[in-house]
């Protein structure tokens, strides 16, 4: 048992997909266990991507896809991306909490504040409580990060056909139809989606500032 009565739960590699950090309270030491995402959230997260397909196809087979946008350089490409990226990143900031994971962390909150500070010292149920809910979170941030991606990229796909900007086209030149374009779309869905996760860690790490020494 810890020095001053805290619990230890043993650190094995604590949310690294999610891009989170372990879980501390006063007298109380939480290392969030690594976690896959369950069958349920892949299956949303693919379900999402192929709905945004769908969508992409639709748009492209009625023929209101806007002409296609071809930057002057790979340069050009990389830019577009970043500024795709952000916007569907921003887009789907205030929805973020409808993601799963709220109510597992809330749960962990309340089993750390129920077993910290207790005077007759902590039992091994406690451990137990607080082992099991720190499993929980970890696995539900990454049904929502599996979830979140697929969101990301659906919505990316479907402002890809409407809007006209397809990766592999703009890198290959107008001219180029190795693929379909509303395939294209999906790619392109796919890689911003993709990127999203950590331009949204670029973007909090800028609004914060700096870290203090």
């Amino acid at each position: 048992m810890p020095a001053g009565g805290g619990i230890a739960v043993s650190p094995v590699n604590a949310d690294a997909a999610a891009g989170t950090t372990p879980r501390s309270e006063p007298g109380l030491s939480v290392v969030a266990a690594s976690q896959q995402a369950g069958p349920g959230a892949v299956v949303a997260g693919f379900g999402l991507i192929a709905v945004g397909a769908v969508g992409g196809w639709m748009i492209w087979r009625s023929g209101a896809s806007a002409a296609k946008i071809q930057p002057e350089d790979t340069t050009g490409v990389f830019l577009t991306l970043l500024v795709f990226a952000a916007a569907v990143e921003r887009i789907l900031e205030p929805f973020s909490r409808w993601l799963p994971g709220r109510a597992a962390e809330a749960a962990l909150s309340r089993t750390v504040a129920d077993v910290t500070g207790r005077v007759d010292g902590l039992t091994e149920a406690d451990r137990e409580a607080v082992a099991v809910a720190t499993a929980k979170v970890a696995r539900a941030k990454a049904n929502r990060t599996i979830v979140a991606w697929g969101l990301a990229s659906g919505l990316a796909t479907v402002a890809s056909s409407a809007g006209g900007f397809y990766v592999l086209h703009a890198v290959a030149g107008g001219d180029w139809n190795g693929v379909a374009v509303w395939v294209d779309a999906v790619v392109t869905g796919v890689m911003v989606g993709s990127g999203t996760k950590p331009l949204h860690d670029l973007i909090t790490r800028a609004q914060n500032g700096p870290p203090s020494a």
